[in-house]
């Protein structure tokens, strides 16, 4: 048996022992672009959103000789966020919108909120809402 052949097979036998044992052989990260959130959950993020955070993030709601607050949809957001976690994105939200102290969001309204920025974004929806847990938190943000 040849070195190329053996190699071929040694490799075949770690990924199908892998597999077999529940190790993860991909190395991959989850991204974006993976169907992470669902429709029905970006609805109600949307809503939310109209009431706790457009009067500062939606340029066109925000009052008068107010600077806006950084957008949440468009290049510059995916600039500012690409290559970062949804961890991050969570945590930030959770911990200091909004920043006038008028709400107090729950975890389940923060991963709305997220769903509804990565619709907005144009991220694709799946079957099944996105949860503030570890593995979310993993997810890369992709342009």
């Amino acid at each position: 048996m040849g070195v190329a052949l053996r190699a071929a097979l040694g490799a075949l036998l770690f990924v199908t022992a892998a597999r077999a044992s529940g190790i993860d052989t991909q190395t991959a990260p989850r991204t974006t672009r993976d169907r992470v959130y669902s429709s029905e959950q970006a609805a109600r993020g949307a809503a939310q959103f109209a009431t706790v955070c457009a009067s500062c993030h939606d340029p066109a709601k925000v009052p008068a000789g107010k600077k806006p607050a950084p957008p949440l949809v468009g290049a510059k957001f995916l600039d500012t966020w690409s290559n970062r976690t949804l961890g991050e994105l969570l945590t930030n939200i959770q911990t200091t919108m909004p920043n006038d102290g008028s709400a107090v969001l729950t975890e389940a309204q923060t991963a709305d909120l997220v769903a509804h920025i990565l619709e907005a974004n144009g991220f694709p929806d799946g079957p099944a809402p996105l949860k503030y847990d570890a593995a979310a938190k993993s997810i890369v943000i992709v342009k």
